[in-house]
């Protein structure tokens, strides 16, 4: 009976660990593919070529322009730039042959700006429809989706594009803006729920931005 009893023992310890083999090996398969396909997404990211907004939209470029203003803007909506032709990869990054050592310098600026949490100033942006597109800041863009940011401070102005539906919330003039969220975040220095409130000292123009990046060459 004893020895029945090892023996089953025995088999349960078995049992169990291969039970935690499998469990381990399941873990390990599942995030070797996540890992697969992200460094898939990020090739493909840095081989396609971000569209312009006037191959997308020709008549974009005799289409009437309305300022809308300063708004916080979904990084998910921004698909393009108004480059043309497009000279920046599909993750907002300039094409391989274009990243030089003026542009490293300037990359690593602003990502030390953010990984202190200061302002940056507002990109521009033209929008269609729910759709932007990026006219300065692509850098910017890149380096707040690189560090998993949900909105982006812009200066917006919207395209009325004929056959384009223009979005409700859109359909803004200087005066509807008065009193709106962002204009009063803004006040207080505070341009978005994604941007902690900052004094002065550490807000960065682009100007200073680029005079840094000239200091470091």
């Amino acid at each position: 009976m004893q020895l029945l009893i090892a023996a089953a023992r025995w088999l349960l310890a078995r049992l169990s660990a291969a039970l935690v083999l499998v469990a381990v090996a399941g873990r390990v398969r599942r995030w070797w593919r996540r890992r697969t396909k992200a460094s898939r997404a990020r090739r493909t990211a840095e081989r396609a070529v971000l569209p312009s907004l006037y191959d997308r939209y020709p008549a974009a470029t005799s289409a009437p322009r309305r300022p809308v203003g300063l708004r916080t803007v979904p990084l998910d909506r921004i698909v393009g730039t108004t480059r043309h032709p497009s000279q920046n990869t599909a993750d907002f990054l300039p094409l391989p042959r274009l990243r030089g050592a003026n542009w490293r310098a300037r990359w690593q600026r602003i990502n030390r700006a953010m990984d202190r949490l200061a302002m940056l100033p507002p990109i521009d942006l033209l929008q269609v429809g729910e759709e932007y597109f990026v006219e300065d800041g692509h850098n910017r863009v890149a380096a707040a989706r690189h560090a998993g940011g949900i909105d982006i401070d812009a200066d917006v102005t919207q395209l009325v594009v004929p056959g384009v539906a223009t979005p409700v919330h859109g359909r803004l003039d200087g005066s509807t803006l008065i009193g709106a969220q962002e204009v009063r975040q803004a006040g207080m220095g505070r341009q978005s729920r994604t941007v902690e409130q900052r004094t002065a000292s550490d807000v960065m123009t682009r100007e200073e931005l680029l005079r840094e990046t000239e200091g470091s060459e």
